[in-house]
């Protein structure tokens, strides 16, 4: 059975009558982790069972391994704009992506993404996720290993809205600030009928990329997302946060182009 050793990130939900509160942190032996019930030693924490409870004087301390979500909102790295978990299970089921697919991602940022794509697609499939800068894939590598992820995700130095190596690919994304310029190459990179789905923060860029679309794409579905989250103790039920709007999740599609 899995327990909790030095260095690991977790989730410490405390929990008393009035209510819970979540920490997350990395654990260490010698550290000490202040919460609204007390005060807890990493000694305590550390080799106790996930899904254990630690008694309190009143409360109680439950440790949990983080969630891919809580893992991007607590602990990735962020050098670069990202995009939210909100919108990721929204462009992962846009792609239809299911295990062992082959996927391109053009802009790799900070690994968000690539996470998510690569938590869907592996262990069987590949993410060949291309960006212009190095310290942005440094950045992604670290993130996405400590998803456990990194044994399908290959990270490349590069511009897709040029070059793309990978040919036959079953679904590609772009987070790009301006996608159009990378139709033409990924055209040649995708199977056809396949999906390539972008994410375009502003309204100029999403009419840009309708005035832009080159021949052999077409624009199927534009959306955008939107979140808000519900306190649930003993006492009340009621929202607590709306998440703002990030940008527009546009899905295009390769067609055959005929002469």
């Amino acid at each position: 059975m899995e327990v909790v050793v030095e260095g690991a990130p977790i989730a410490l939900v405390v929990r008393r009558a009035e209510g819970f509160r979540t920490y997350y942190f990395r654990v260490y032996r010698d550290n000490v982790y202040s919460t609204f019930a007390g005060i807890i030693r990493g000694d305590e924490i550390i080799d106790r069972r996930y899904g254990e409870a630690l008694e309190l004087p009143d409360a109680e301390a439950l440790i949990f391994k983080p969630t891919l979500r809580e893992l991007m909102e607590n602990f990735y790295e962020r050098p670069t704009q990202v995009i939210y978990p909100k919108d990721l299970g929204i462009i992962s089921l846009e792609a239809g992506l299911k295990p062992g697919m082959r996927v391109l991602e053009g802009g790799t940022g900070s690994g968000f993404l690539t996470s998510e794509i690569a938590r869907i697609v592996c262990p069987t499939g590949k993410v060949y996720s291309y960006d212009i800068r190095r310290e942005n894939l440094e950045a992604a590598r670290r993130n996405i290993k400590l998803a456990g992820l990194e044994e399908c995700v290959e990270l490349k130095l590069g511009d897709v809205k040029t070059q793309v190596e990978e040919k036959e690919l079953d679904a590609a994304f772009l987070d790009i600030p301006d996608p159009w310029e990378a139709l033409k190459t990924l055209w040649n990179t995708l199977k056809n009928g396949a999906p390539l789905i972008a994410f375009i923060p502003t309204i100029n860029q999403l009419t840009k990329l309708t005035e832009n679309l080159p021949k052999g794409w077409i624009i199927t579905r534009t959306v955008e997302t939107l979140e808000r989250e519900i306190e649930t103790t003993k006492e009340t039920t009621r929202p607590t946060r709306t998440s703002p709007f990030t940008g527009y999740i546009v899905t295009l599609r390769k067609i055959l182009i005929t002469t």
